[in-house]
This record gives C-alpha cells, structure tokens and sequence, in this order.
C-alpha cells in the first residue's frame, strides 16, 4: 500500500457508516434490514445533488440496458445500485476504503441486488480484472484523490472493451488561484490531486483514451445548500462552503468528460 492509498483510506475510514444509514433510515420511517434501493437515494450518493446529478451523469455517459460497467471509486455503492436497478446493468465497483466496501455489501444485499454488483476493495491504478472487461468505466467525485492522471487513462483503457467509454464528473483547477481547504475530498493538499481541463484531457489521452466531451458543469453546482450527508464529517458545512467559494470565484471548476478506448 502506498503512503497515498493509506491516508485516503483514514480520511474515509474513520467516518461511521451503517449505524448512521440505519438511524437516518429510520427516521425516515423505513425499515432498515429491507430498504428498497430506492429508499437509499437520500443517503447513499455521496456526491453534490445525490440521485438528479447521479441520474444526468447516466444520460450523459450514454448507459443502456445490458451494459457491464466498472464503477471506480463506489463509496456506499449508491451509483452502482443505480446503474444495476434502474438501468439494468451489470455491475462492479472498486473502492479504496475496507469499510465502505462492507457497507456497500450489506446494503446491496439488504435491499437484493447483491447478484448484479460485485464490490471489491482495489485501487484504481491496479484494477483486477482482465483486459477488454467493461463497455463503461464510471467515475464520480474520485480523480481529485489520484495523483497519477494519466495512469488512471492507461487502467481505465485496458480494462474498457474496443470502444468502450469512460465518463467522469470531477473537480478540476481553475485559473482563479490555489483553493482553500478543507475541501469535501481532502484536508489539504496531501491528498488533493487537482488537475486543470487540459492537463486531464491530456493525461486521458496519453493513456489511450480519446476524449469525446469535456463539459463545463459549474453553473449545476453553484449555490448548493441541503443537508449534511448522514456519513460526513462534522466540518462539512466548511467544506462545502469553501468548494462553493472556489467554485464561484474560478479557482475550482465542475466538468463531465466523457472518453472512448482507442480502437
């Protein structure tokens, strides 16, 4: 394990997980042992605008029915139950964190999909699967966390099919100056990995993707207030206070790539 995957994993790691799905479940009047993975949305997409924004990146990305796609960096396994239940794809998902993994196992299970998705605990510059597996890479709020840009590319296109595609919806750097931190993704800068809309592009390509869309989606993010997500941590409204101040002033900028594996 490298000294990057190990401070990820204690940034992630130490956030309690199903005791608070479970309370918020509850409170919400649903029986926590038998959820519908529907009963999940509001709880499990850990990402800015949960299920609508999941939703857009699946229409954007092009998901049909019958596709097998990876998920890289899954959290509780909210998109992936998305992409299995809603449009009936095969799934599997890697993620970093042991206990997200487990608690993406469980949920998926409580609420019975855990037929259609495999979770698996990897890293995203060492994926264990064969080449030419997926006809979709998934990726959602996870490149800010990896420094190797351009490894992630050359992962993501061995493992993707003859034109299979990658879709990715991140932060990025913008020209405005160097963001403030604590930011929803890091406590600093050491586990921070901002790239600007060139220089990513650039990697993808380098890697042996060529890049459809690039797709500035700030306007979507500005302004947003809501709840603290049930698993974040007590500094949250910081966080999320200093990404919206980046975001407005153009030192962060919001973007959806979407790439194709070279044929």
């Amino acid at each position: 394990m490298t000294d990057i995957e190990a401070v990820v994993q204690r940034y992630y790691g130490d956030r309690p997980v199903l005791q608070r799905i479970d309370d918020a479940l509850r409170a919400a009047g649903v029986d926590p042992e038998s959820p519908s993975h529907r009963d999940l949305w509001p709880f499990d997409q850990l990402h800015s605008r949960g299920i609508v924004a999941t939703r857009e990146h699946a229409e954007r990305a092009g998901i049909q029915a019958g596709m097998y796609v990876l998920d890289i960096g899954f959290g509780l396994g909210g998109a992936s139950r998305y992409l299995a239940a809603e449009c009936c794809c095969r799934v599997a998902a890697v993620d970093l964190t042991p206990n997200f993994v487990e608690a993406a196992r469980i949920l998926t299970a409580r609420c019975g999909l855990a037929e259609r998705i495999d979770f698996r605990q990897a890293n995203a510059l060492d994926l264990p699967f064969q080449e030419g597996t997926f006809d979709h890479v998934w990726s959602y709020a996870v490149t800010m966390n990896i420094a190797d840009k351009e490894g992630l590319g050359r992962e993501v296109a061995r493992v993707l099919k003859p034109g299979g595609r990658f879709s990715c919806n991140e932060i990025a750097r913008g020209s405005g100056g160097a963001p403030a931190f604590p930011l929803p993704w890091a406590t600093d800068e050491e586990t921070s990995f901002l790239s600007t809309p060139a220089e990513m592009c650039a990697a993808l390509e380098a890697g042996g993707l060529s890049v459809l869309e690039q797709i500035d989606i700030t306007a979507t993010r500005l302004g947003e207030t809501g709840r603290q997500p049930v698993i974040e941590h007590d500094d949250f409204p910081l966080r999320q206070h200093n990404l919206q101040s980046c975001l407005a002033d153009g030192r962060l900028i919001a973007q959806f790539i979407l790439a194709e594996k070279r044929r």
